[in-house]
């Protein structure tokens, strides 16, 4: 998004170049903001609709966002070519952790989401697929009819499951996501698919009423 900063002020990031006199971008309403000001010339800050300032912004150092979050490509831990290909294989464990993502359908999000308290709500983050699924994360997830999975080093297995043997866990990150830049969900077959960090959202009655769904998977 053109225009915008940040910095860090080593206790919170704050963002400026947004235009107070139309409606934020959706993407920027999502963010999860502590507090939303109005800066005038000299740095003071308001609340939004006082005429008195409640604080002066210190001087910070100011980076417009592709310099503020930059990528780094991760180095290769495995040289060489692996001839040998080894199926991923889920097992039931013994020692099931209690979910922290669930699987369900947009139609139900929406109805839960009409009523449920805001704090529940805030704990959450969602993407919705174009088969009208919806993947919710956060703790305590909602009381839905769904199917729940457990989130660890990025990957999301399905409750009470766990890869055989548990330590190529560190192995299929590396090769199937290697940019940290997505979670690998897994089904108990084996079978994944990889969902980018940047598909979700925060869960808020407005931005649950806006999502559409589509008619493919």
């Amino acid at each position: 998004m053109p225009g915008l900063q940040a910095a860090d002020d080593n206790e919170c990031i704050w963002l400026r170049g947004i235009d107070a006199t139309t409606q934020p971008a959706i993407r920027i309403r999502q963010l999860p903001g502590l507090h939303t000001y109005r800066l005038d010339e000299d740095n003071n800050l308001f609340t939004p609709g006082a005429v008195t300032p409640i604080s002066k912004l210190k001087s910070l150092q100011w980076l417009p966002l592709n310099q503020f979050i930059t990528v780094t490509l991760p180095v290769s831990t495995l040289p060489g070519k692996i001839n040998q290909k080894h199926p991923v294989k889920l097992v039931p464990t013994a020692h099931a952790a209690p979910g922290n993502a669930l699987l369900t359908d947009l139609d139900t999000w929406k109805a839960y989401a009409e009523t449920a308290p805001l704090a529940r709500l805030m704990a959450t983050r969602f993407a919705v697929s174009a088969g009208n699924q919806v993947l919710i994360l956060g703790s305590p997830l909602p009381s839905l009819p769904g199917k729940e999975y457990v989130l660890n080093n990025d990957i999301l297995l399905p409750c009470g499951y766990e890869f055989d043997p548990p330590a190529i866990t560190a192995l299929i990150t590396s090769r199937l996501n290697p940019l940290q830049d997505a979670l690998l969900l897994f089904d108990v077959n084996g079978n994944w698919e990889k969902i980018p960090f940047d598909v979700f959202v925060a869960s808020t009655r407005s931005a649950i009423r806006a999502t559409k769904g589509g008619s493919n998977g």
